[in-house]
């Protein structure tokens, strides 16, 4: 008896502590932290690359405008990043099966629910604090990242238009849109500098090779 209290013990709910956790690492796959790195890396990388041709103009009061940057951009990237998980569950199931909508550890309500948090704060940040035109950059690179993964759109499934807007929202808007945010902010307009040119192509093309090989893993999941 006392074995099989035991048992039934060990199959009672488990502890609001690791329901938390677990919680807390299925949206933190969802977010696709290697996506996060690059997009805060590239972001900081940017306002740097500002702030040295301009060390005259640096007031640390805009740190806050660009931490708001930051995580207006991290949301973009979790609303791009959850959307296509939503509609990649099949293939995922054999591609990606780690990830938390294909394994079963995240609901599809839980995670559209994620989607449209990211989204409404994202834009919220961004329209409150950078001007009409970041915004435009803004809602285009959601915009990309909704046809790139949802019907009847789903132009993930032809090759050229998924790497163009791979390219473009993870090369060019990315580190244009970055720029130019840091420059308005400084007081100062819009002006390319060789460097920031330099790194603006260098991203985008690499940007544009990880989109191409990072299917070479997906074939089977694709074919199904």
């Amino acid at each position: 008896m006392m074995n099989a209290c035991s048992q039934a013990g060990a199959a009672g709910p488990a502890p609001l502590s690791k329901t938390l956790s677990d919680l807390k690492d299925s949206c933190w796959r969802f977010l696709r932290p290697h996506t996060i790195r690059g997009t805060a890396l590239g972001s900081t990388a940017l306002v740097a690359r500002a702030l040295l041709e301009n060390p005259q103009l640096i007031d640390w009061r805009l740190v806050f405008k660009a931490l708001y940057g930051l995580v207006a951009l991290i949301c973009g990237n979790g609303y791009i990043v959850g959307i296509n998980q939503i509609y990649d569950i099949g293939i995922d199931k054999v591609n990606k099966p780690y990830l938390p909508i294909a394994a079963g550890d995240l609901s599809v309500q839980s995670a559209w629910l994620l989607v449209v948090a990211f989204a409404v704060v994202g834009f919220s940040i961004v329209v409150s604090n950078f001007g009409p035109f970041i915004t435009s950059l803004y809602c285009l690179g959601l915009f990309l990242g909704t046809i790139y993964s949802v019907p009847p759109f789903r132009l993930k499934r032809y090759p050229v238009a998924a790497f163009l807007i791979i390219a473009t929202v993870r090369g060019f808007l990315l580190n244009f849109g970055v720029y130019y945010a840091t420059r308005a902010a400084l007081g100062l307009a819009f002006q390319w500098s060789s460097p920031v040119a330099f790194i603006t192509c260098f991203v985008t093309v690499f940007a544009l090779v990880i989109a191409i090989t990072k299917d070479l893993p997906d074939v089977e999941g694709d074919r199904k």
